[in-house]
């Protein structure tokens, strides 16, 4: 119970320390660009998009976490919160720009990151499939919560945010960069939350 306890008080430290980051990132991004003229802020490997990736890490790193607590009866779900978390992170990084091996770089990035991704979502599937009248009632239950409210909302986020690419806005990068960030905020809060709260449904696994 002690160690439950420090790591639901981490959890709920990580997620201000996240909501406290973005918020002020987002703040400084939009006086930068507009007061400041430091366009440049809404570049690739500048503030806003490290940020973002900082928030994946901290959502994949906190899932597995969850994932791993072998008495809950919904790491399903924190299984499927670190496969996304994965591929968004692969999503914001390019890693041709980093010396790294030509294999990492293949599996990464293109062709070979859409096969795997593919392959580890079809795992997941074919997991949940197994025991599928379990994970139907468990997902039911996740989507009626406020964590999955927070998912959702995530989901609204990062389609609106990518209305803004095909619109020829001076601050149209900047806009759509602010609502990938809230997005994986809104993400990681879920994340956070149902690692100090499981996910709890009346049929037995």
């Amino acid at each position: 119970k002690s160690k439950e306890m420090v790591i639901n008080k981490l959890a709920r430290r990580l997620y201000t320390f996240a909501l406290a980051l973005v918020t002020l990132v987002i703040v400084w991004s939009i006086l930068s660009f507009h007061f400041f003229d430091d366009f440049a802020i809404v570049d690739e490997n500048n503030l806003l998009e490290n940020t973002q990736v900082l928030v994946l890490l901290l959502s994949l790193m906190l899932s597995i976490r969850t994932a791993m607590n072998r008495v809950r009866k919904d790491k399903i779900i924190s299984i499927f919160f670190s496969f996304l978390s994965f591929g968004f992170i692969l999503r914001e990084i390019d890693l041709e720009d980093f010396d790294l091996p030509t294999w990492i770089i293949v599996l990464g990035s293109g062709s070979g990151r859409t096969v795997l991704l593919v392959t580890i979502f079809s795992a997941i599937v074919l997991y949940m499939i197994s025991k599928r009248r379990y994970y139907i009632d468990l997902t039911k239950v996740f989507f009626r919560s406020k964590i999955g409210a927070s998912l959702f909302l995530s989901g609204c986020f990062l389609i609106i945010g990518s209305f803004f690419e095909d619109i020829n806005l001076h601050s149209s990068v900047l806009i759509e960069e602010c609502f990938e960030l809230v997005a994986y905020a809104l993400f990681f809060r879920a994340i956070s939350v149902i690692s100090r709260r499981e996910i709890r449904t009346s049929r037995h696994i």
